[in-house]
């Protein structure tokens, strides 16, 4: 018997399995054309749909039998072969009897997968209802301990005059914004002025308020700045 030959009488059997629902002959022949793995299938599920839904009045009950049983016991020989170890071309695993030495070591190898799949289904069934998450649990109320010190000390900071930045380092303000808008005003007598020469013998200081009293003076309306793109060149226009 073989999973060709199954599914004369068993046309109208259909199975609902978490990989595969429908007819039980197009499981077969998916299971054949290598589209569905074998390990996928759950045959003691698969035995326990044929003997829910077996008919024992059928007139054809007992050929139904006959192919269901000869189809299960092709797929559980399929399975049992691809879990067996792979053999070497041309031997015939089928001919060769195990010897002891062997039949020991493969059932040494069941008992520590059998054994190591408990102890999983074991740890699974300790871990039930726990999913790892990667947050940070909030503190337990009771264990949370408040230093008085720190609070003060970061109250103090909060409430508390920030302190002044030093300003030793600039130096003595030598002009002022008046000089430099009546400065901006002489150049735009000659037409626009790109701020770029405008500031191009000036110290840092001096650029920043001169561009301070550019501001000034296009806020008053006395000029309009034109920037054709942004942080592009800035360029001083008088107004006509």
């Amino acid at each position: 018997m073989t999973l060709d030959s199954a599914g004369r009488a068993l046309s109208d059997f259909t199975v609902e399995l978490d990989v595969y629902s429908g007819p039980y002959e197009w499981l077969l022949a998916l299971i054949l054309k290598e589209e569905l793995e074998i390990f996928e299938v759950p045959l003691r599920e698969l035995v326990g749909l044929y003997l829910s839904a077996r008919d024992p009045g059928a007139p054809n009950a007992l050929e139904r039998d006959t192919d269901f049983a000869g189809s299960a016991a092709a797929l559980v020989l399929l399975k049992s072969r691809t879990l067996s170890p792979l053999v070497d071309e041309g031997e015939d695993e089928e001919d060769e009897a195990l010897s002891p030495e062997q039949l020991a070591k493969r059932l040494a190898r069941y008992l520590m997968v059998s054994r190591g799949a408990q102890a999983l289904r074991e740890r699974f069934a300790g871990n039930a209802g726990h999913y790892p998450s990667s947050h940070l649990l909030p503190p337990r109320p009771g264990r949370l301990r408040i230093d008085s010190d720190r609070v003060l000390e970061a109250a103090r900071r909060t409430f508390s005059r920030p302190a002044e930045p030093p300003v030793n380092h600039l130096g003595p303000i030598t002009v002022t914004l008046q000089e430099l808008a009546s400065l901006i005003r002489t150049a735009l007598a000659r037409g626009p002025v790109p701020y770029e020469e405008l500031v191009r013998d000036m110290d840092r200081l001096r650029s920043a308020v001169t561009f301070a009293a550019a501001l000034s003076l296009a806020h008053e309306g006395h000029l309009r700045l034109r920037q054709t793109e942004p942080l592009g060149p800035l360029t001083l226009e008088p107004l006509r």
